[in-house]
């Protein structure tokens, strides 16, 4: 092969191997997030806790004994992984164990998908008690005296147990002192149930009144009780406090449950029950779970808080804001019925009592309170017996899911009997009234008529006359009376009206005809 044949394949060979380091450099998931702690430290220390690592974005939080000492968090940064470091610090008081305990999240980029992922670490720091000085002596001496001696008394000597040597990992059977060497009086380092220790020696011999086993512990060499270590691990103490269903009936929360979001909110209207259905269960099931402030919801804000503790003691609260507002419900606005009274009228007032005469079917006017809401009225037709009638007013709202109903009892009257009678009878008596008046007018009119065809009727002129002639002229005429007619006369010989007035055109005639006459 040529030459340049052979450079030409060592670069396609050198370009292929940069190509594949970029695609799996590409999908290497290099967020780390890590808490570093001191193994133990001594009572009365100020204990510091690092977070430190590598994310495009964390929201983290660092606790010491269930206390929050650190909260970092970055959530703007979206694209190249940045360094995350952050510390906590915890005053130690008495001689124990502290536990830290880092949870929350962190998002990294892997291939082209961007990726979160939950942490939960948790460190246990020891707390040895202060180390007890013994004034003027040396080691194992009181008050001066020479190793093993007491006030210049005789030597006792201790010796030494022999270990043979092993290399088995043991464990903590609870919460014991290592002591830094096989004597009980000397310094001690308290390590907690489970911790994981390195067996470097056994022996079987009584020594300061236990049987020693030497281990490494945070590469120190200590001794312990055999008594005290065992082979198996013990199961360790759960701190999950995270809970993994939040929920409460008939009511939805705000923003949706998610573990790590520990602040809720909701809303109600005139909720008038005295607690909430609240459904809360733990991740672990040996963690335990206490709500409070549900015993009474009132109108105006009610804060729940949802308590879960773990094994170990480590708690975490969610608060639920509920927010319940005091609202007029559905129903109506205005209910008016024409020609009727209707007593007392409120939306909230769902039943009423009217009555009514001669109508067969009332005139209703029914306004909902809500928009969109309808209004259907039942019942209201052939209102024709007398009696109670049941009226009924459905108000549904615009989404059908709440309905308000009012019934109006209507009692239909009869129209009032005396009434009737007295009216007929006013119309017997006006009739009859009017009867007897007309009969009255038609007898006085006969006899009237009658009367003046058969009377003699007598002119008397009683007014006294400056005409002596007018005055014999009158008398003649009156004399005139008692004449029979030469034409035409009754049969009683007595003269007609007709015959009085026939010749009663002259004016000496109608001269005499003034004043007063007589029958």
């Amino acid at each position: 092969m040529k030459m340049k044949n052979v450079k030409i394949l060592v670069s396609i060979l050198m370009i292929f191997v940069y190509i594949l380091g970029l695609a799996s450099w590409s999908n290497v998931n290099a967020a780390t997030v890590a808490l570093d702690v001191p193994s133990s430290v001594t009572e009365g220390d100020t204990i510091t806790a690092k977070i430190v690592g590598k994310a495009e974005q964390w929201n983290l939080t660092l606790k010491a004994n269930g206390t929050t000492i650190a909260n970092p968090n970055n959530l703007t940064n979206e694209g190249s992984e940045i360094s995350i470091s952050a510390t906590g610090t915890y005053k130690t008081t008495a001689k124990g164990t502290v536990l830290f305990t880092l949870t929350g999240d962190y998002s990294y980029t892997s291939g082209n998908t961007v990726k979160t992922d939950e942490i939960n670490i948790s460190k246990t720091v020891t707390v040895n008690a202060k180390p007890e000085t013994n004034p003027g002596g040396s080691t194992g001496g009181n008050n001066g005296g020479s190793t093993g001696s007491n006030n210049g008394g005789s030597t006792t000597t201790v010796t030494e147990p022999k270990f043979t040597s092993a290399n088995k990992t043991v464990y903590a059977t609870g919460d014991i002192n290592l002591r830094s060497s096989w004597s009980t009086s000397s310094s001690a380092t308290k390590i907690s149930k489970g911790t994981e220790l390195k067996l470097t020696g056994t022996s079987t011999q009584k020594v300061n009144g236990y049987v020693w086993y030497r281990v490494t512990y945070n590469g120190q060499t200590k001794y312990v009780s055999r008594d005290l270590i065992t082979e198996t691990k013990p199961e360790e103490k759960s701190n999950n406090t995270n809970l993994k269903l939040l929920s409460i009936e008939g009511v939805e929360l705000t923003p949706a449950f998610s573990a790590n979001i520990t602040e809720y909110s909701a809303k109600l209207t005139n909720y008038k029950e005295q607690s909430l259905k609240i459904n809360a269960e733990a991740e672990d099931s040996k963690s335990t779970v206490k709500i409070e402030g549900n015993e009474e919801i009132k109108i105006g804000e009610n804060v729940i808080s949802v308590t879960v503790t773990a094994e170990d003691g480590t708690t975490k609260v969610y608060k639920i804001t509920i927010t319940n507002e005091e609202k007029e419900g559905l129903g109506l606005s205005s209910l008016v019925i024409k020609g009727v009274e209707l007593k007392n009228f409120s939306p909230s007032k769902f039943n009423y009592e009217i009555e009514f005469k001669e109508l067969d079917q009332l005139e209703i006017e029914a306004i909902a309170n809500e928009e969109g809401a309808t209004v259907e009225i039942v019942g209201n037709e052939n209102l024709t017996e007398l009696g109670e009638h049941i009226i009924t007013i459905i108000v549904t709202s615009a989404d059908g899911e709440q309905i308000a109903t009012y019934t109006i009892t209507a009692n239909k009257l009869a129209v009032e009997e005396a009434k009737q009678e007295l009216d007929i009878k006013s119309i017997l008596i006006c009739a009859v009234i009017a009867l007897v008046v007309l009969v009255a007018i038609i007898i006085l009119i006969v006899r009237y008529v009658k009367g003046n065809s058969n009377a003699e009727i007598d002119y008397v002129y009683n007014d006294n006359l400056d005409n002596k002639e007018d005055e014999e002229l009158i008398e003649k005429e009156n004399n005139k009376i008692g004449e029979t007619p030469k034409e035409e006369t009754k049969k009683d010989g007595k003269p007609t009206i007709d015959d009085l007035y026939a010749d009663y055109d002259d004016e000496p005639k109608r001269k005499r005809g003034k004043g007063r006459h007589s029958k």
